[in-house]
């Protein structure tokens, strides 16, 4: 068994993969935005992570924090500083925006805060720090960055759901089948070849902060020429270019046969279910993880490579 054989496969697989989530990932996050998926979350996070009504009243008063208290969740930000917002709480607490407040006194506000999750929490960190109020300042913004970021796991897994919904709507439409994709790349050393030529292009003209800005702006993905790379990929995979002409996507070369046995037809059903579930599985991974993967799988054939 050839290594170097199974390597360019994986290769195609990873380079078929990575073209079909930058599509989902689009399209992701096209839904995101104008559907505020990220603001609704954080808003909801912070009515959880402050549940005292008194104190989302006083954070009210800060135009800064207004539009993630305010009782209108689809006009929330999709990002909130937590240094700012732990400095604000904190000179909510001490009746003043400065931090020259004694600690004492931050202390005194918080014991006299009304029972709530937010007043244990604001007690026990007291407890820790010392006499110097920017130390309470950068203890509760790190408390509530660190506890936004383990709430924000909600939006993830959302978001890998609908990607996976997405994928596998894609993937049945299209015809991307895993375990027919496979087979061909394989049995086809022209195919192969091309397939893995086209990974090393786009790996190595794509950096990854190229890839993280193209990937997360739907606007950039279309018009910016840094993405040009990228966007050859999809429509490489949609419209069959000449290195992606070959590969067994779509219907058009595909027969359905029903001459052949019930135990037949079950088995080549079947056969294309599995296919189209393993895509959509994989796709559901994310494109970050595919071009990642890419650019590791291509380090290692570069290291194959036979000296001349």
């Amino acid at each position: 068994m050839d290594l170097t054989t199974w390597l360019d496969v994986a290769i195609g697989l990873t380079l078929i993969y990575l073209g079909v989530s930058l599509f989902v990932t689009i399209i992701n996050e096209y839904i995101a935005q104008k559907l505020n998926m990220r603001g609704r979350d954080l808003y909801d996070d912070l009515q959880q992570l402050i549940d005292d009504p008194d104190v989302k009243q006083a954070l009210l008063h800060y135009p800064a924090l207004k539009p993630f208290f305010n009782n209108q969740p689809q006009e929330t930000p999709s990002y909130i500083d937590t240094k700012i917002l732990g400095q604000l709480l904190i000179g909510s607490l001490a009746n003043t925006t400065s931090t020259c407040s004694s600690i004492k006194q931050i202390k005194e506000t918080i014991d006299k805060l009304p029972d709530s999750a937010l007043k244990m929490q604001l007690q026990s960190i007291a407890r820790t720090v010392g006499d110097k109020t920017e130390d309470m300042v950068t203890a509760v913004s790190d408390w509530m960055d660190r506890s936004l970021t383990m709430m924000g796991g909600t939006y993830k897994r959302n978001l890998q759901i609908i990607s996976f919904c997405i994928g596998l709507t894609l993937t049945v439409l299209f015809n991307i089948n895993t375990i027919t994709l496979t087979e061909h790349i394989y049995r086809d050393k022209e195919l192969r070849s091309a397939v893995t030529a086209y990974a090393i292009q786009v790996s190595e003209q794509t950096t990854k902060e190229t890839f993280d800005k193209c990937s997360k702006q739907p606007e950039l993905f279309l018009e910016d020429p840094a993405c040009k790379h990228l966007k050859g990929l999809t429509d490489a995979l949609q419209g069959r270019n000449d290195s992606l002409g070959k590969l067994p996507i779509g219907w058009s070369n595909v027969t359905l046969s029903l001459d052949g046995t019930a135990i037949e037809i079950i088995l080549v059903t079947l056969q294309h279910i599995a296919g189209w579930l393993l895509t959509a599985l994989a796709i559901s991974l994310g494109a970050p993880f595919w071009f990642d993967l890419l650019n590791k799988a291509v380090s290692v054939r570069h290291g194959m490579r036979k000296p001349e």
